[in-house]
This record gives C-alpha cells, sequence and structure tokens, in this order.
C-alpha cells in the first residue's frame, strides 16, 4: 500500500530529535524530552499588574489606590542524561513594586532578589507514534529550596504575604502530569501542577495549575534553519488556598482564577522565541485582594 506524500512527511517529521521542534506553550508544560546529552539554557519573563480590587469575586472602590505590580526574570538550565528524561535547575529573580495612599499621598515599596531556587526531573514515561499523530505522556518531580528572599513590605510598613514576595524561603515539593496528542499541523496540549510547602509558619499555601492548549503551525519549517511559527491558545486556571503568615492563616490571600492566553513562538535553527498574554476572565479573591488586570509573558531559549 502505497503511503501518501503527508502521511511519510508526519512519520518522518515525528521521528526526529525533540529539538527540531520543541515547541512548547508559556503558560502550561509540554511532555517533550529532549534528545541524549542535548543542554537547553533558557530564559523567561513574566510581568503582573494587579490593580483590580476584589473582595470575593466583586471588585469594590478602591479609594487607598492599591496596586502591585511584578516582574519575574526566570533563568533555566536543562539537561538531557537520557531521551527521556530531562533535569532542570530554575534561578528566579523578582522585582515587586507596591502602591498605596498614604495621609493622602502615594507612596510605593519596592524589593528586588532571588526567588526560590527550583531542581526538577521530568520523565517521559509512554510515547505512541503513528503515521497521523504523536501522543506522550510525563510527570515532573520538583524541590523547591529555601533560597527566596522575603522580607518586602507595603509603603505602611505591613509585611506582604508569601505569595507577593519574590520568594518565600521555604522548602517545597513540586508535581506535574502533562500530556500531547500532535499532528503535523496542529498540538493540544494538557497540564497541571501542584505547589506544597512543607516547613515554616510563614508559607505560600497550596496551588493548583491547570492548563488545556491547542496550538497550530502558522508557517511550518520543512528544512534545517527555516523560520517557524506557531500560535497557542487556550484557558489557564490557578487554585490557591490561603498563605500562613507568623500569627496564623492570611485571610487576604489565596484566589481562584480563570483566564484565556495566546501565545506566539518563532523557532529558527535550535533557537526558539515566545510571547504571550493571559486575560483573566473569572477572579475570586479570599478576603480582599487586588487581582490581575493582565498577564505578560515571554521568553527565549536554545538546544545545544
Amino acid at each position: 500500500m502505497k503511503k501518501s506524500p503527508l502521511s511519510v512527511l508526519l512519520a518522518v517529521g515525528l521521528l526526529v530529535p525533540a529539538m527540531a521542534h520543541a515547541h512548547e506553550p508559556l503558560w502550561g508544560e509540554s511532555p517533550q524530552t529532549f534528545g541524549f546529552g542535548v543542554l537547553h539554557p533558557e530564559i523567561r519573563f513574566a510581568w503582573e499588574n494587579d490593580s483590580a480590587l476584589l473582595r470575593g469575586a466583586t471588585r469594590i472602590a478602591n479609594p487607598d489606590a492599591l496596586r502591585m505590580t511584578r516582574l519575574d526574570l526566570l533563568p533555566s538550565v536543562q539537561f538531557a542524561p537520557r531521551p527521556t528524561l530531562n533535569l532542570k535547575i530554575e534561578a528566579p529573580l523578582a522585582a515587586v513594586t507596591t502602591q498605596q495612599r498614604i495621609q493622602g499621598r502615594l507612596r510605593t515599596q519596592s524589593v528586588v532578589g532571588l526567588g526560590d531556587v527550583v531542581v526538577s526531573a521530568k520523565n517521559r514515561f509512554k510515547q505512541h507514534i503513528t503515521e497521523n499523530y504523536k501522543t506522550q505522556l510525563s510527570y515532573t518531580v520538583g524541590l523547591k529550596l529555601p533560597t527566596g528572599l522575603h522580607n518586602g513590605r507595603m509603603p505602611d510598613g505591613s509585611l506582604l504575604s508569601p505569595s507577593n514576595q519574590p520568594g518565600s524561603g521555604q522548602f517545597g515539593v513540586q508535581l506535574g502530569f502533562a500530556f500531547d496528542y500532535e499532528r503535523i499541523k496542529d498540538t493540544v496540549y494538557f497540564s497541571a501542577s501542584y505547589r506544597h510547602e512543607l516547613t515554616g509558619s510563614y508559607r505560600l499555601g497550596d496551588q493548583l495549575l491547570a492548563d488545556v492548549t491547542y496550538g497550530r503551525w502558522l508557517r511550518l519549517a520543512n528544512k534545517t534553519g527555516e523560520l517557524g511559527v506557531f500560535c497557542a491558545v487556550g484557558p489557564h486556571g490557578e487554585f490557591s488556598d490561603h498563605d500562613h503568615q507568623v500569627g496564623g492563616v492570611d485571610g487576604n490571600s489565596g484566589r481562584s482564577l480563570v483566564g484565556m492566553q495566546a501565545s506566539i513562538i518563532a523557532i529558527k535553527g535550535q533557537a526558539q522565541f515566545r510571547a504571550g498574554l493571559l486575560i483573566p476572565v473569572y477572579q475570586r479573591a479570599n478576603g480582599t485582594q487586588v487581582s490581575s488586570e493582565i498577564q505578560f509573558r515571554a521568553g527565549a531559549e536554545w538546544l545545544l
């Protein structure tokens, strides 16, 4: 039986090393792992503007002009000791600026420092390849180290909650699962992750993240060195429990957020560049908090 040119191209394309099409969304995780011996440096940026004051799910007046902006710089390096296993270390830096009106005057306060370093391992435990599609499944296990700066304060001198610091300075664990269904023209991703801190009276609340993403090639690179352009869109969900302060549970921390994200990804050779926006659709804050108006992410990575 003679195979169609498309099926042959798909079969060849899906069997080449991961560096040929290492596209993955900016929100969520891909089950993709890289070929043996590949070194994968990456740098990502994340910017968030929180200026909507919520009490529960209701937006309320903000007479004190409360606002928080956060810029995260997320450099990381991954290494593949075998094709199904990637080891990663990420050392984040963060700049958090808060605004507050005090006695009629707007005041700002900033804290800049190292976040919590995370070491992790991603294991791709299943892969199935046919002429028409490829599926992959992976799990990730990570350990968060107590390196984060956590003495940032509001303009009035009150201590920021652990979620709003560059880091919490506590040990923690992170667990993740990812799945994709990949064809030559498009891919569907699903991923979920869970975070839990192990120590300390000042610590982050548990967090669950979930993403479903559809990605499609707008321009497919058929040869090495050609430009490929990939677009990814889908819903993103975050569900966080209350943080813990020294005096007990912080009633004004933790939230639920559901939003829609869109990312554009450009791939040329062994380099990849990504940029994306997330717009919240539904938010519910525990207590009263400033919440996200928009999130922006970007990144660049290389496979060496």
